[in-house]
């Protein structure tokens, strides 16, 4: 120290008290509600951050109850699939939860097998994931074979995807047996891809619901995943939810709905449709006015008709008095009639 300067003072005990004090006041800030009246200060009350880029959509029991859904799934689909192949799979669910679509592209490896899926009726499309030396460990077994799959990451040829499609057929068609409440619903195939890149079937901030399945299998462990839109769900959820509110009695007595002689003059538009047929896009580019699309008699069979817009019944296509008909042979159940 040099001459002619003085020491700092130390601190006392109670001034190190009010300085802490002091700090502790500089972090509490009134709080208020959404009508402006007070709630005391942030010590009163409990902050929870909420990240509105990851909205949560379903509440912890409801992500708990379709959890445990999800196993019963696995657990049906491990059976199925083990009969087709002719060994052992272990399937296990690793985990079920919301994500957006673009973390969850962003999730896969830039090289994995994608495969794209609609199920009808509902609206949207859902992707399911299958590691490229688990789908070629599931055709090596389809084919007879017995040897490992090879470590590294390949491309199916056409021909292993075809084989594939079996599997995935069964995935996809069990997924749609879960859902109690989706009667008539049927899964199509409709892509193949292979680079996360280039799969755009949703917007960008829309929320998937993710199931990530561990499935061990020749002795090799590797994850399968299903992503679908929450949208394409939220219907069938919304009757779940219904029907659990009318067992519990929560709604109360339900108001009787009265029919008004008005309403028999309603227009209500009614259309058929069915698959006719699947082509290359050259065979659909040379496409011209008088050529025929034969569709096959399945596709007849399973017409869809939609009643303004929201496909109530399935029924036989054909002719009746020179006259283009469709027969109704199934009505498919709604939440409200």
């Amino acid at each position: 120290m040099a001459a002619g300067e003085t020491a700092p003072a130390s601190l006392t005990q109670e001034d190190i008290d009010r300085l802490m004090a002091s700090e502790a006041e500089a972090t509490t800030f009134p709080a208020f509600k959404f009508d402006g009246s007070s709630l005391g200060t942030t010590n009163d009350v409990k902050v929870e951050p909420v990240d509105f880029r990851n909205p949560t959509l379903l509440s912890e029991g409801e992500l708990r109850r379709l959890r445990s859904a999800h196993e019963e799934y696995v657990r049906r689909l491990a059976t199925r699939v083990s009969s087709v192949l002719r060994a052992e799979l272990g399937l296990r669910v690793a985990k079920f939860t919301t994500q957006p679509y673009e973390d969850f592209l962003g999730s896969l490896k830039a090289l994995t097998h994608l495969s794209l899926f609609r199920v009808a009726p509902l609206s949207g499309v859902a992707i399911l994931e299958i590691p490229p030396r688990l789908a070629m460990a599931f055709t090596n077994r389809i084919l007879g074979g017995r040897e490992q799959a090879p470590d590294l990451d390949v491309v199916l040829t056409e021909i292993e995807v075809a084989l594939l499609e079996d599997v995935i057929a069964i995935i996809t068609e069990e997924w749609c047996k879960q859902w109690k409440e989706g009667v008539g619903m049927e899964a199509s195939l409709i892509a193949h891809e292979t680079n996360p890149r280039f799969v755009q079937a949703c917007p960008k901030g829309t929320m998937m619901l993710v199931l990530g399945i561990d499935a061990t299998f020749d002795g090799g462990k590797e994850v399968i995943q299903i992503a679908v839109p929450f949208a394409m769900v939220e219907p069938i959820m919304e009757r779940k939810q219904a029907a659990r509110g009318q067992e519990s009695g929560s709604k109360g007595a339900e108001r009787s709905t009265v029919w008004r002689k008005t309403y028999d003059e309603i227009s209500i538009p009614v259309h058929a449709e069915f698959v006719a047929t699947e082509m290359t896009v050259e065979a659909l580019l040379k496409l011209k006015a008088g050529d025929i699309l034969e569709a096959p008699r399945s596709s007849l069979e399973r017409t869809r008709i939609c009643v303004a817009g929201s496909v109530r019944f399935i029924g036989s296509a054909g002719q009746q008095d020179g006259r283009v008909a469709v027969q109704i042979t199934n009505k498919l159940s709604t939440s409200s009639e």
